[in-house]
């Protein structure tokens, strides 16, 4: 009977045990997930940041909606949910990047979003700062300007912003077109929410990018500083277009390569060498 005792309790542990590791494995899962993926443009229960405040999301929408969301947030748009319509209309048209998470994982950030708006697990995020700017100076903002358009190199050798960006600013001579115009940016997301996205890139492409190229905490505020600049300043910049004077150029260029293949021409031997030597002997055998 002691036995049988024994047997029973030990497996009862042993399955107590195994319960609990799968709670804990799960909800760190979430907990990894939402401080990797979402923390950077999310909060819970600190207000808007990039994207809007997580917390009580599950008393709002369902878990079948989070998920399909989550997943591809373009496709339920398209599709014309009202809500997704509603939340992409009222970010500026900002799309979230679609997240490769099973319906699993999107449950366990869910639960994580869930336990941190409710008290029951402390939010390792401490949120955004009253002005992470406050302190910035011109000095910030020049060295922002040549890490933008690489004049400066990024300390662990990622590419620099102007590959494929743009922005509108006297100062910079020619510009990316593959991603997004940077101009307003800083204007719709704040100084943290620019600092989030250089800190840890939620766009599938800015990630493989910075993947093994990470940016210094100095490089992301003085690219953050340089970006609420160029929006601030937005309105005073009348970049030059050179159109016209490379058009110019170009006639300029034809136009002396046009005259210096008229001059050589006239100037160039117009009979062979070989008449020229038949002249000569038939001279000196007369």
């Amino acid at each position: 009977m002691a036995f049988f005792m024994k047997y029973y309790l030990r497996k009862t542990s042993i399955i107590v045990i195994a319960m609990l590791l799968t709670i804990l494995g799960k909800a760190n899962e979430g907990q990894d997930l939402y401080n990797k993926t979402c923390a950077p443009c999310h909060t819970i229960g600190k207000g808007r940041l990039v994207g809007p405040d997580l917390k009580g999301i599950s008393e709002k929408r369902s878990q079948d909606w989070i998920t399909a969301f989550v997943q591809s947030s373009q496709t339920l748009i398209n599709s014309g949910d009202a809500d997704a319509v509603a939340i992409y209309k009222e970010y500026n048209n900002l799309l979230m990047p679609d997240q490769p998470f099973s319906a699993s994982q999107v449950q366990s950030i869910t639960d994580y979003i869930n336990e941190v708006g409710s008290g029951a697990v402390a939010d390792e995020n401490q949120g955004p700062a009253p002005d992470m700017l406050a302190d910035a100076t011109g000095e910030d903002i020049t060295a922002g300007l040549l890490l933008f358009t690489g004049e400066k190199r990024l300390t662990n050798g990622g590419a620099a912003c102007i590959s494929c960006h743009t922005v509108k600013d006297d100062r910079v001579f020619s510009n990316g077109t593959f991603a997004k115009e940077l101009t307003e940016t800083h204007g719709i997301m704040g100084s943290n929410g620019v600092a989030a996205i250089l800190k840890t890139p939620p766009f599938p492409a800015m990630g493989v990018t910075y993947k093994n190229n990470s940016l210094t905490e100095e490089e992301i505020y003085s690219l953050t500083a340089y970006l609420k600049s160029v929006s601030d300043n937005h309105i005073y910049q009348h970049p030059v277009d050179f159109d016209f004077t490379f058009a110019l150029m170009g006639i300029v260029a034809f136009i002396m390569l046009f005259v210096c293949i008229i001059v050589l021409y006239f100037k160039r031997k117009k009979k062979t060498v070989n008449h020229v030597i038949h002249s000569r002997q038939s001279v000196v055998a007369n």
